[in-house]
């Protein structure tokens, strides 16, 4: 699933990773709905998605996995075309915020979603 921004952005607007959460929450919602959507009513689809959502927020926002006496936590990041990631990915800890209503998406920040289709070989 990919997912393209259509907003233009202001001179020298550096993209944080507070701007890439909250569309990731949406773009992860479109990629599920789907799979509930085949089986029950279209309102009902988007409330489960919208509870996993939340759920997987909350788990890259308070998640830990102890090994070793250290304490690690999932995050979630980003990385540019070259692959660098962005910085402020450790002090991102509202993504439960930000992933709140991922189907209400305003128009005028031009959003589409595509489906790539999977090569069988």
């Amino acid at each position: 699933m990919k997912m393209k921004i259509g907003t233009e952005l202001p001179e020298g607007y550096h993209v944080s990773h507070e701007d890439l959460s909250e569309s990731a929450a949406s773009l992860i919602a479109h990629a599920l709905l789907p799979l509930f959507a085949e089986n029950m009513p279209d309102a009902l689809a988007k409330a489960n998605v919208e509870g996993i959502v939340t759920e997987l927020a909350y788990l890259f926002d308070e998640g830990e996995i102890e090994i070793g006496g250290k304490t690690y936590r999932p995050k979630l990041a980003f990385a540019d075309e070259a692959g660098d990631i962005l910085p402020g990915v450790a002090a991102l800890n509202n993504l439960n915020e930000l992933a709140g209503d991922p189907f209400d998406i305003a128009p005028e920040a031009e959003i589409s979603f595509e489906d790539p289709e999977f090569a069988e070989e």
